[in-house]
């Protein structure tokens, strides 16, 4: 949602110090929308700790292709979550595993949990795989956020949940900088799987002849890069959270107060304060000006 955030909203919105805080004031605009919209009973954040995870052990060139992200983004980074900290949000983080990993552990505690809805808010498709009967995708797109249920997922994408990896085996995902089988690509990842099934009866279906030709060869020569590939875009479910209570989410306890503090100090926002007084219920608002260097959101 950073990143998001980061390329949707105006470059030029900068603090009382000229200093950058549009991807600040966004992602504090995507959560109060989604807040809005889905009414959550408890909210929790997950970040990464840094580039060096198990999958970079398995795989140095991991993610390794990206590109240095701009100056105006990297000083946000640490804003971000003071912005987060302000409202009283817990955010995890698990040493060498990827945010993905710790919302994928959260997510398994109230899987088939009739009693909880668990909603992910998040821009990346390696989440998809965790979807279930109670677990839900939400992606931000123009204003508005998707929910990817799995009927829904596969309306949209031709996939289960169940079958996202052995996708991502065939097809790679760039993102990541996984390869998967040369030559075959998203198209014909989901033909192999709608037709055959997972990776290993996909593999069957080569080895009895099934899949001819320039398909097979590519298919043969690209074995290893799809287990490979397969097992490094799977995420771990059953991971430690050190710290975790259900209660810390509680957003009937976030500190509303000193999150408009830190609109109004840090961002010189009186429309976040504002948007989050009346969501949280607060009758009390500010008058509206403009925000931060003419901007008004």
């Amino acid at each position: 949602m950073f990143f998001r955030a980061y390329y949707a909203f105006p470059r030029n919105l900068r603090d009382g110090n000229g200093e950058p805080i549009n991807a600040v004031f966004g992602v504090a605009q995507i959560l109060l929308t989604a807040i809005e919209r889905h009414k959550p009973d408890y909210i929790f954040g997950a970040k990464d700790l840094g580039k060096k995870t198990i999958r970079s052990d398995k795989m140095p060139e991991y993610k390794g292709h990206r590109p240095d992200i701009d100056d105006d983004l990297r000083v946000q980074i640490p804003r971000v979550y003071e912005m987060l900290l302000s409202w009283g949000m817990p955010i995890y983080s698990i040493e060498n595993y990827e945010a993905d990993d710790v919302i994928a552990s959260l997510s398994e505690l109230y899987k088939g949990n009739p009693d909880f809805k668990v909603e992910i808010l998040t821009g990346d498709a390696d989440a998809f795989q965790l979807i279930s009967d109670n677990i839900v995708v939400l992606k931000p797109t123009k204003g508005e956020n998707i929910e990817f249920t799995r009927d829904v997922l596969f309306e949209k994408k031709g996939l289960y949940p169940e079958e996202i990896i052995d996708f991502k085996g065939i097809a790679g995902d760039t993102s990541d900088n996984l390869k998967g089988v040369a030559g075959i690509g998203e198209k014909g990842a989901t033909t192999f799987i709608r037709e055959y099934g997972d990776l290993d009866k996909i593999y069957e279906a080569v080895d009895a002849g099934l899949i001819k030709g320039a398909r097979q060869k590519k298919m043969l020569a690209g074995k290893d890069d799809a287990y490979f590939t397969r097992e490094m875009a799977r995420l771990y479910k059953t991971l430690e959270i050190d710290g975790f209570s259900l209660e810390d989410g509680d957003v009937t306890d976030f500190t509303i107060d000193t999150a408009c503090m830190y609109f109004e100090h840090e961002l010189g926002s009186n429309t976040l304060q504002n948007r989050i007084k009346a969501i949280f219920g607060y009758e009390e608002t500010v008058e509206n000006e403009e925000d931060s260097q003419g901007e008004l959101f």
